[in-house]
C-alpha cells in the first residue's frame, strides 16, 4: 500500500514513523510547506518523494491513502481535494474548525466509496477500549450519570502558536481536547440531545476551560470539565466516573476500577483494578502510546478488507455537532438541543 503524508508537525512526524514500522506499507511521498523541512526529510528519507504542494503530491502519485497532520483550518481542502481525486484519508481530530464545514466535508462524501478514519485516537486506548466491552456486557446494569475530564499544564500565560488563534483553529481546549471526551461519550452512550455549557477564555483569545452539563438521549445525565490550563499534570489526562445500577467504574489511561454489588458477564471479581499493561499487547512501533499505531492499522485493514472505519466524517461530525451546542449555549447563556448532521 503507498501511502503519501501532509504535514510534518509533531503528529506528522508520529505517523511517518509508525508508517515507515509497518509491513506492507510505503510511505513513498511527503508534503510539507517548510523548505528547511523538507531537506532534511530528503536527506533521512531518500526513497520518499517530497512536495511543497499537496495538490501536486495528489496530481503525480498513485496513493492507496494519504494522512493529513496539518493545522484543523486545512483540513476541509486538503480533504475535499482527496475526496475530488478519489484517495482514501486519515485526518488528525478535530474533523474541521466548525459545523458548516463538517457539514461540507460530509455532503462530499455522502456518495463516495472513500474509506477515511479521523484521529480519535483514545477509543484505541487498551483501558478506554475496555471499558467499551465492559459497558456492551452491562456490567454496570442500568447506566444513571457521568464525569469525565482531561485537564493538562500547558497555558498559563499568553500562548504562542496556531491552536491559540480562533480564525486558524476555531476554537480552544475544547475543540482541542474536550472532542476526546465528547467522542467517547457518544461512542459509549449515543447521542447527547441537550448541553449547557460554559467557556472561560483566561490566556489567548480562544477558550481556555470549557464545562458543560449534558442530557442523552438515553436519559443519562453527564458533566464534562476539560482545562490546558491545570496545574500538576506532566502529561494530558483523561477521567471517567461513570455510575450505574450494579455500581461504580472510573477509568483513566492507566487503569480501570470497578465497584460492583455483584460478578456480571466476564467480571468475576465485583471489586478491582485492571491496568493497562495487563489489556495491552505489542504493536510494530510505540511512539507516543500503543492507540496511535493501532489507529493507523485500523484504517489500513478497513481499506484492505472494505470495512467501515471505526470514527470516519459522519461518525466524527456527531462531536463537531455537540461543540458547537456547547459554544452556542455559552454565548446564549441557555440550555440549548444538540443540531446533528446525521
Amino acid at each position: 500500500m503507498n501511502i503519501g503524508l501532509i504535514g510534518l508537525g509533531k503528529m506528522g512526524l508520529l505517523h511517518a514513523g509508525i508508517l515507515n514500522s509497518l509491513e506492507n506499507v510505503t510511505l513513498c511521498a511527503i508534503s510539507e510547506h517548510e523548505s528547511m523541512l523538507l531537506n532534511h526529510i530528503e536527506k533521512a528519507l531518500p526513497h520518499v518523494t517530497v512536495y511543497q504542494n499537496f495538490e501536486e503530491m495528489l496530481d503525480k502519485e498513485q496513493l492507496d491513502l494519504v494522512h493529513i497532520t496539518t493545522p484543523v483550518s486545512s483540513h476541509l481542502p486538503m480533504m475535499s481535494y482527496c475526496i475530488e481525486k478519489g484517495v482514501n484519508f486519515f485526518v488528525e481530530k478535530p474533523l474541521t474548525r466548525n459545523l458548516d464545514e463538517a457539514k461540507q466535508v460530509c455532503l462530499k462524501l455522502q456518495n463516495s466509496n472513500i474509506f477515511h478514519n479521523v484521529g480519535y485516537n483514545v477509543r484505541f486506548s487498551a483501558t478506554f477500549s475496555k471499558v467499551k466491552s465492559l459497558l456492551n456486557e452491562k456490567v454496570l446494569g442500568d447506566i444513571y450519570d457521568v464525569k469525565c475530564s482531561m485537564y493538562a499544564s500547558n497555558v498559563f500565560s499568553k500562548p504562542k502558536g496556531w491552536r491559540f488563534k480562533k480564525k486558524i483553529s476555531g476554537g480552544g481546549v475544547l475543540l482541542e481536547m474536550g472532542c476526546h471526551l465528547i467522542d467517547l461519550l457518544i461512542w459509549y452512550f449515543g447521542k447527547i440531545d441537550f448541553v449547557k455549557g460554559e467557556t472561560r477564555s483566561i490566556y489567548s483569545e480562544v477558550e481556555d476551560s470549557a464545562f458543560a452539563f449534558l442530557e442523552f438521549k438515553n436519559k443519562i445525565k453527564g458533566e464534562l470539565d476539560t482545562s490546558w490550563s491545570k496545574e500538576g499534570y506532566r502529561i494530558p489526562e483523561i477521567t471517567f466516573l461513570i455510575h450505574g445500577s450494579n455500581g461504580t467504574l472510573k477509568v483513566n489511561q492507566d487503569y480501570i476500577e470497578l465497584k460492583l454489588d455483584k460478578p456480571v458477564g466476564s467480571v468475576i471479581s465485583p471489586i478491582q483494578k485492571i491496568y493497562k499493561q495487563t489489556l495491552e499487547h505489542g504493536v510494530p512501533f510505540d511512539v507516543g502510546g500503543h492507540d496511535y499505531t493501532l489507529e493507523d492499522i485500523h484504517l489500513i485493514n478497513s481499506i484492505l478488507n472494505h470495512e467501515k472505519p471505526l470514527v470516519d466524517a459522519f461518525e466524527a461530525s456527531k462531536t463537531q455537532s455537540v461543540i458547537q451546542a456547547i459554544y452556542d449555549s455559552t454565548k446564549n447563556d441557555e440550555k440549548l438541543r444538540v443540531d446533528y448532521i446525521v
